[in-house]
């Protein structure tokens, strides 16, 4: 919770600067001075969360995807690995390197949503609603906070993550139950982060929905289940600490995993 505090005061800060003088230049606009928007925000699993088969070849079928949420924040700097796509390095905008973690910039805030809550990603959520200013939007940061708030807190727990779902592979079955804290997807830091994630590039010129889709293929994409047991019922069976967990929260922690986007209303 320290975490959230220190963000919100250096965000707010950062949004009333916006708001009180002008908003750098970029390559798609003029410089401007920025007015206050109004910004719900959802959050979901991607339409292909439900169903997937992953790299080492088995078919996941995602039955419970509930996950606590913290601040958002959204920027105009580039997303983490937005340079590194063959169209850009081709035409010389920028060098591959720059795709690495520790290379994130992200430029001017551009909007953030601070209240703590939960969702079941399956069903889908509306978390609640946030602030920001006018301008081009293209990266965002997504917190996890703990202890769980919001509808959810009880199936949580003690957690930031529970997942459950069934993997098939050649007439084989594993049901699983995984379960992630707060210490798990904490970055060197500390912070519970993901920094850099996209933010489908867009001139917010008024207020509107900041959509969250977060890609759970893309958390268990490296994962292969044989290094679980067998569940002798059907029950979901609770990965343990150990490589197929390390995968799966490793998976978590990819920017790339959470998508953002925003309409207008």
């Amino acid at each position: 919770m320290k975490t959230l505090l220190r963000l919100a005061v250096s965000s707010t800060f950062a949004l009333g600067a916006l708001v009180a003088g002008p908003v750098a230049c970029s390559d798609e606009g003029s410089g401007t001075t920025g007015r206050r928007v109004s910004l719900d925000v959802t959050i979901a699993a991607s339409a292909e969360s439900r169903q997937f088969t992953n790299a080492k070849g088995w078919s996941v079928t995602m039955t419970k995807a509930v996950v606590s949420t913290g601040a958002f924040y959204f920027y105009d700097g580039e997303a983490l690995f937005a340079s590194a796509t063959p169209a850009r390095r081709r035409a010389g905008f920028v060098k591959a390197a720059f795709a690495h973690p520790g290379h994130y910039v992200p430029g001017n805030a551009r909007g953030e949503m601070l209240t703590a809550s939960s969702a079941d990603l399956l069903a889908g959520a509306t978390l609640g609603s946030g602030d920001g200013v006018t301008g081009f939007v293209r990266s965002a940061t997504f917190a996890y906070a703990f202890p769980p708030a919001g509808p959810m807190a009880a199936e949580l727990g003690s957690n930031v993550v529970v997942l459950e779902g069934a993997a098939a592979k050649d007439g084989e079955t594993r049901a699983f139950r995984v379960e992630i804290g707060p210490d798990d997807l904490k970055d060197a830091k500390g912070r519970t982060e993901i920094e850099g994630c996209p933010f489908t590039p867009v001139d917010m010129q008024g207020d509107g929905t900041v959509s969250i889709t977060v890609k759970l293929p893309m958390w268990l994409d490296q994962v292969d289940f044989d290094g679980l047991p067998a569940s002798g019922d059907g029950t979901p069976v609770l990965v343990p600490d150990g490589l197929v967990r390390n995968q799966i929260v490793r998976g978590a922690k990819g920017a790339l995993a959470y998508v953002f986007a925003y309409a207008g209303k």
